[in-house]
């Protein structure tokens, strides 16, 4: 923890001596990249991907967000196609680990860093991603180990090009370490633009009024994700009755769909025990969840005569992380379908493995 720290400061103090720019960053170690590769009129590059940039003759991918931050720069091993909307964050965490690990001039507080992180070459080595293009992705195999470790490797025409494992932990796959992870999860959210959903199409029964779209579970039973539907007037919608509170909370807590909109009040708990309080639609926090990637599971933990303290949980197995946040909705939100407070407590990108049922307990 320590060492994560003072590697922070480091990168931090660094990236405060680069030029001024007209061009922003999405995160600190990428206005390191860029310093090192020379990159020039990053600033004229509209949203979306560019690959005309090369680096020793191997193209670079470099995204740019709607935002106009560019917050993606390395080496091009995928195609575009596989990675639009894939919300897989090891396609960039590869492509700009190995582009680092090929740059001689990073920085020594960044090498140095770069030394603690569990990136394991068993066949080949960095140097080795020059010889690799997106016509590899045909040879290119990825295994999940038990939520800690990645197994991943490019075959050509029977032979081993690379082969390589690293740690599940996405602060090794976003190249941020705590702080500014928790910093950007709130800052993305802050301004997050909610978009149109598609609605669940099911085969809604015809002989019954309500329904149960069958849900997992997680880790116990008591944290599941189905949704209840009933038919009145209006047609098949998810249920929002006070007569069945548990499902209306279930409802409201998992689905875009929930025709109630709730206010969330959260506070984030920080690394750096720094806690800030903000307000926003729930909503907002939900749609941000499933756009990353993110399956929602939800369990009820205590009832008093007025409130209800709940959990949900955002579980990433790509990213090997889950979001918390433990919340308390006031029975009036509740007879009001939906359309009130809820107060919650937020922990972001806690390693999947960590979490316990232990998490659970009231």
């Amino acid at each position: 923890m320590i060492m994560k720290k003072t590697m922070a400061f480091l990168i931090l103090t660094l990236a405060g001596f680069l030029p001024a720019s007209a061009v922003t960053f999405a995160t600190n170690r990428l206005q390191i990249i860029a310093r090192c590769l020379h990159l020039s009129e990053l600033d004229t590059l509209s949203a979306g991907t560019c690959d005309t940039y090369q680096y020793r003759n191997h193209a670079l991918n470099i995204r740019v967000n709607s935002y106009g931050e560019v917050e993606h720069i390395g080496f091009r091993l995928f195609p575009n196609s596989i990675k639009k909307g894939a919300s897989n964050p090891v396609y960039d965490f590869l492509e700009r680990n190995l582009l680092e690990r090929n740059l001689p001039n990073l920085g020594d507080s960044l090498r140095f860093y770069q030394a603690q992180e569990h990136v394991h070459f068993i066949t080949g080595g960095a140097q080795d991603a020059l010889k690799l293009d997106t016509m590899d992705i045909v040879g290119y195999n990825e295994e999940r180990i038990d939520f800690h470790t990645y197994h991943v490797s490019w075959n050509r025409q029977g032979r081993t090009m690379l082969d390589m494992m690293f740690d599940m932990d996405y602060q090794l796959l976003s190249g941020c370490n705590a702080e500014e992870l928790e910093y950007l999860f709130m800052k993305r959210l802050l301004r997050f633009k909610p978009h149109e959903n598609l609605p669940q199409e099911y085969q809604f029964p015809k002989h019954t009024k309500t329904y149960v779209a069958a849900g997992d579970t997680f880790l116990i039973r008591e944290m599941r994700n189905e949704l209840f539907y009933e038919h009145d007037s209006t047609g098949w919608h998810l249920t929002d009755s006070t007569s069945a509170i548990t499902k209306v909370l279930h409802n409201m807590m998992l689905s875009m769909e929930f025709r109630g909109n709730p206010t969330l009040t959260v506070s984030l708990d920080k690394y750096s025990d720094v806690k800030g309080v903000e307000t926003l639609p729930y909503k907002h926090w939900l749609q941000m969840c499933l756009d990353e990637g993110c399956t929602p599971f939800f369990g009820v933990k205590d009832i008093t005569n007025d409130t209800y303290k709940c959990t949900v949980l955002m579980t990433n197995p790509k990213g090997g992380y889950v979001h918390l946040l433990s919340v308390i909705i006031p029975y009036e939100t509740v007879r009001n379908r939906g359309n009130g407070d809820v107060k919650g407590y937020l922990y972001v990108y806690i390693p999947m493995h960590n979490v316990s049922s232990n998490y659970f307990k009231p």
